[in-house]
């Protein structure tokens, strides 16, 4: 079994809507998902509109706290999923031993890059989580390890 860690900065909005995503689809016992953050600030919960998002898309809302990533957590067949560039750089200069595991989680779609909803209103959540799910779902067809066909 290997880990899928996804990320973004503040484990807030992004990366726990991709967790949810992914538990969604995968086994448990294939795939362990987490979602970290490179800044967590402190004492902060997950953004009330992300609760809101998952709700209304039928997904449970992640029981812990947002947490920093930890590199020591990266294992040899993990892969790490981020948001954007700047995330991916400092991810690998976090974690070089995985550089070519880390990777943006819209790697495949036309606008690679995903926007933090963070500050915007129940749309820009909304819109957030479909791009998101979209990349989701190419990870699952692109990756065998992601594959629902297992």
């Amino acid at each position: 079994m290997f880990t899928l860690h996804v990320v973004c900065m503040g484990n807030l909005c992004r990366s726990p809507m991709a967790a949810a995503l992914f538990r969604a689809r995968l086994p448990a016992d294939r795939c362990r998902v987490v979602s970290a953050g490179l800044a967590v600030p402190a004492g902060r919960p997950v953004a009330p509109l992300t609760v809101a998002t998952l709700h209304a898309n039928g997904l449970p809302v992640p029981e812990a706290s947002p947490r920093q990533f930890d590199p020591v957590t990266v294992g040899n067949d993990d892969l790490v999923l981020a948001m954007q560039h700047r995330h991916v750089r400092a991810l690998r200069a976090l974690a070089p031993h995985a550089r070519p595991r880390i990777q943006l989680l819209g790697r495949w779609m036309p606008q690679r890059e995903i926007d933090d909803p963070m500050g915007g209103g129940m749309e820009d959540f909304a819109r957030a989580f479909a791009h998101i799910a979209a990349c989701v779902e190419q990870w699952c067809a692109r990756d065998a390890r992601l594959s629902t066909r297992m």
